[in-house]
């Protein structure tokens, strides 16, 4: 079992001041979405404490409380302890059950364990001792686990606290303990005292602290609020770490940060505005000398302002060189619009998005298209749009004009390359695509729950119950402080961004319900209409129902898909296994970004498959065979989405699986999601984009 580094002085993590803010902002939502979701368990009769629901660092008179960030360390991983756990044994040969409570006992007590010092009841086994460690725990979605043991724990009314199992046999007194563990079901193995008194049919445990957390209600609930569930130690369902991940964001970068900020919303919202084309309120010309003016562009003003003295000279005014004067000035405001940066375009944000603002904490972190859209902006000043290549390698290399190192050895190879790969490219509805060398993430583990990944489980007893999973943070470091596991990475990944005109036909072909009318040529991008109709389907998936599926959840499936669909080509053509690769999704700048997920050196696996394969792989991308799945009808007629073609290991998958459907980009009936057209057939991305069906 793994336990903090109990050091007074831990490895803390290499990361910059503005990380550890994007850290505890990204914290701070995560656990108040946990809180709100958990918190809807349970039932009328029998509602959720909160203790239920979250570590008691976390709350503060029964209400979400984030603790200063100074109660946290952020810290290296690689530097932990470990101790064996649990010291329960148990001889393969009779059965016999030890128990011990810390290594230190189990090594006083090592003769006991000796052949020469056996005290099984049958003399036919006398001697032959061959023991093990007892490999099964008892588990709970509180968090909490215990070694396997004769009896339960139970609340004491008298005495008002928590009795321990006694560890004897309510009939005989005994202490020695047998293990029947001859059935395959776990859950039917059985305690048996040495003179054959057994616990009844199944061993059953409570879980010690929902019973504390309970108290006088412990014995007036179902016994399922406090039921434990024996498992293999090496189970995934006996403990689930708790991570979160995001693109980092540098110093140089700082804007982008604060305006996430607590406070900070309506330099947001003229951020949004600004970069969807919202809300533009062109200055007049005197706006744009004032402008010039602070802006220190004292030349310009002065050339302007002598000629506006002159023309309203009386000698000149009402004049023919009056008028000609006016259209000079008119003429040089209109010169200064069309220099990039000098006259600022200030935007008003509609009402629509000050609403959305307000509602980002139901999105979750990970899929605040808010959130996503700053952080696509610092992607694309770090990468995408950077000019500083370093030994002819840029920091993003776009397939269709790759740099030195990506390029072919000929001239002739890399001008038919460049003409496949742009005509692959507009078949497959893209209208940028590229290798990023660094793609820079910050991936920090919290906290950790067992069971389940949820906010929720469900359980059946005499009824079905949502009961609350705890989300628990990790046992304090040596020094006190409450230890938030960080690690940065920066490995290649493909960035991917679709063509908006093919998208809105594609929508229009799909006819969701609130798609405005739009072209390219509109200032307002069609990011912009996304995000007005774009709705929360909650951290953990809990608001995503089936109804009219809008422009927003139909281009989120889309990405979801597309990203899917690369994944599995990636790792076919790389050989990279698919569960170390990650995804990124930005709704509303119609992108996403597939990269190589660990900490080990990046062998530039992703740069080697354009190399070796190039125009080969985006010909497997728009593949009839690569979009078709091995259970044919079954898959189709199910939501088109399974393990034999897009559904891939959780770890990888930002999304958990969910908002995917091949149809999409194939054509096929509508995603399960889409509930007025459930049975009808979609056309895909691909046929619209490519102006044929696929397959």
């Amino acid at each position: 079992m793994s336990l903090p580094d109990q050091s007074q002085d831990p490895t803390r993590a290499d990361i910059a001041p503005e990380t550890a803010i994007q850290i505890h902002l990204r914290l701070r939502e995560v656990w108040q979405s946990w809180f709100s979701r958990a918190m809807q368990g349970g039932t009328p009769d029998h509602p959720v404490l909160p203790t239920q629901c979250l570590d008691a660092a976390l709350l503060r008179d029964g209400e979400f409380f984030a603790p200063p960030h100074t109660r946290f360390e952020l810290v290296d991983p690689r530097a932990m302890c470990y101790v064996p756990a649990p010291m329960d044994f148990v001889c393969n040969t009779c059965g016999r059950f030890r128990k011990y409570e810390t290594v230190r006992e189990t090594a006083a007590d090592l003769d006991q364990l000796k052949a020469k010092n056996c005290d099984t009841r049958s003399n036919e086994y006398k001697g032959k001792c061959r023991w093990r460690q007892l490999d099964v725990i008892f588990v709970h979605w509180s968090g909490n686990w215990e070694p396997p043991t004769p009896g339960r724990w139970e609340w004491n009314t008298h005495e008002q606290k928590v009795s321990k199992p006694l560890g004897v046999c309510p009939l005989c007194q005994s202490r020695k303990f047998y293990l029947i563990d001859k059935s395959p079901r776990i859950g039917q193995w059985v305690f048996e005292c040495e003179n054959g008194h057994k616990y009844g049919d199944s061993w059953l445990q409570n879980d010690r602290v929902t019973t504390e957390l309970l108290g006088d209600e412990a014995n007036q609930r179902p016994p399922r609020w406090r039921r434990m569930e024996p498992i293999s130690y090496r189970a995934t369902a006996a403990f689930y770490p708790h991570s979160e991940q995001f693109i980092v964001l540098s110093a140089d970068q700082r804007d982008l940060l604060e305006m996430l900020q607590e406070g900070n919303e309506p330099d947001l919202a003229g951020f949004i505005s600004e970069q969807f084309g919202l809300g533009a309120r062109p200055p007049n010309d005197a706006d744009v000398v004032e402008i010039l003016r602070r802006a220190g562009h004292s030349e310009r003003v002065s050339r302007y302002e002598r000629m506006l003295k002159m023309r309203n000279s009386p000698n000149i005014a009402n004049t023919l060189m009056a008028e000609e004067l006016s259209v000079e000035l008119r003429e040089m405001v209109a010169e200064w619009r069309t220099i990039p940066g000098l006259v600022p375009i200030q935007h008003e944000s509609p009402v629509w998005l000050d609403a959305l603002i307000r509602r980002r904490t139901e999105f979750g972190s990970r899929y605040d298209p808010l959130r996503l859209a700053v952080e696509h902006e610092a992607l694309s000043r770090s990468k995408i749009h950077a000019t500083n290549p370093v030994d002819g390698r840029s920091a993003y290399v776009r397939f269709a004009h790759p740099d030195k190192d990506l390029a072919p050895r000929t001239q002739a190879e890399l001008s038919a390359q460049q003409a496949r790969t742009s005509q692959l490219l507009d078949i497959l509805g893209i209208a940028d695509m590229g290798l990023v060398r660094e793609f820079d993430l910050c991936r920090f583990t919290h906290g950790f729950t067992r069971m389940s990944t949820d906010p929720l489980i469900e359980k059946s007893d005499q009824q079905t119950l949502m009961l609350p999973v705890r989300l628990n943070l990790f046992q304090e470091l040596g020094n006190g402080h409450i230890p938030i596991y960080v690690v940065n990475q920066a490995n290649e990944a493909i960035y991917v961004r679709l063509d908006p005109g093919k998208v809105y036909s594609w929508l229009r072909s799909v006819e969701v319900v609130d798609l405005p009318d739009w072209d390219t040529f509109n200032q307002i991008k069609l990011g912009a209409h996304l995000l007005q109709g774009a709705a929360p389907f909650g951290k953990f998936f809990s608001d995503l129902t089936p109804g009219p599926a809008n422009a927003y959840r139909y281009v989120y499936t889309l990405l979801h898909t597309y990203s899917h669909s690369l994944m599995k080509a990636i790792a076919e053509f790389s050989g990279l296994d698919l569960g170390s690769l990650g995804e990124y999704l930005f709704p509303a700048d119609l992108a996403f970004a597939v990269y190589r997920n660990g900490t080990t050196m990046d062998l530039g696996n992703l740069s080697a498959l354009w190399r070796n394969y190039n125009t080969t792989f985006l010909e497997h991308l728009v593949s009839a065979k690569t979009l078709m799945c091995g259970a044919g009808s079954l898959c189709d007629s199910s939501g088109g989405a399974c393990p034999s073609c897009i559904v891939i290991p959780e770890t990888s998958c930002i999304a958990g699986n969910h908002l995917l459907s091949r149809s999409v980009l194939r054509g096929g009936p509508a995603p399960r999601e889409d509930l007025p057209k459930h049975g009808l057939v979609i056309n895909g991305y691909l046929d619209i984009a490519s102006g044929q069906p696929i397959g």
